[in-house]
């Protein structure tokens, strides 16, 4: 199968790079930065100038789209977020009408829950408060209607709070690991908020698994069905770290009284369609972390 990645070289995208060419199919990778990856077609450039990309797309002729570019993460601005949302929307335009790819992968985000506590199910009403989850929904909702006029599968993934290799600096399990390898002090102001992290390598091999499987079109949850604090990742990183214990207590001298977030994916129609579990828990995952940092 022909597979054309967008983000090749994201955080996400280059586990599910990894991943879709540990299985030999036919690769097309969008990234801005040109990358040593064998048996991969590296397409240089950026959905800002996607004029420049159609001829190689057209090309190549994905049957398979998978979708998890967008540009200026942690910058969730209405600006940022409306450029994405448009270039997106000219992305699969440009597809849909030029090629003969029949299924289409896409990121999406729990945020579009919108949800501070309990379970997230697909079928939840979504509670769009920022402007990234509004132009995330408002892509699912016109691809939906686009998908079904073309005949074309469309399944989008709520991606829960990914963590493993390769993930920003400026993210909350790196800025740990920097602190406690330091022995600075953890400026934490909730840790005892909850949320489900999933192992990256999970999330990569629930994409890849779909390519080769009839999953109907809808949304699906990426997450592991349970919520774990703030404050257990720091005592987890803390004994890989061996860091001073003073770090931990001054973490929850700034517990609040009230946990304000604590919400997890509902895996089941996840785990019923893929025939798939995220089984990857948080310590076994933080070990494969640390072990990738070891070799670095």
């Amino acid at each position: 199968m022909k597979v054309l990645i967008t983000g090749a070289t994201g955080f996400v995208g280059r586990h599910v790079l990894y991943e879709l060419n540990h299985h030999g199919y036919d690769i097309l990778a969008l990234n801005r930065k040109k990358i040593d990856f064998n048996h991969v077609e590296i397409l240089l450039g950026d959905l800002n100038n996607i004029e420049l990309l159609k001829p190689k797309i057209i090309e190549f002729q994905p049957e398979a789209v998978i979708h998890l570019a967008w540009d200026g993460i942690p910058n969730y601005l209405d600006s940022i977020s409306m450029i994405n949302l448009y270039n997106s929307i000219n992305l699969f335009d440009f597809l849909l009408n030029n090629t003969t790819c029949s299924k289409i992968l896409v990121s999406g985000s729990c945020w579009e829950y919108g949800k501070k506590s309990g379970a997230c199910k697909e079928s939840d009403i979504v509670n769009i408060d920022t402007y990234f989850s509004w132009a995330k929904f408002s892509l699912y909702q016109y691809l939906l209607i686009k998908c079904t006029e073309k005949k074309v599968k469309l399944n989008w993934f709520r991606l829960f709070y990914v963590y493993g290799p390769g993930q920003r600096e400026g993210s909350l399990i790196p800025t740990i690991i920097k602190s406690i390898s330091n022995n600075e002090p953890l400026n934490i102001k909730t840790p005892k908020n909850k949320n489900d992290f999933i192992y990256v390598g999970d999330i990569a091999k629930a994409f890849v698994k779909t390519l080769n499987i009839d999953l109907p079109s809808g949304i699906y949850n990426l997450g592991t069905g349970y919520s774990s604090s703030v404050y257990t990742i720091c005592k987890i990183v803390n004994k890989y770290m061996s860091g001073s214990n003073n770090i931990l207590y001054a973490v929850l001298e700034n517990d609040q009284k009230d946990v304000k977030v604590n919400f997890w994916a509902d895996m089941e129609k996840t785990e019923q369609a893929l025939k798939i579990n995220c089984q990857t828990n948080l310590v076994e995952g933080l070990n494969l972390y640390f072990q990738s940092i070891k070799k670095t």
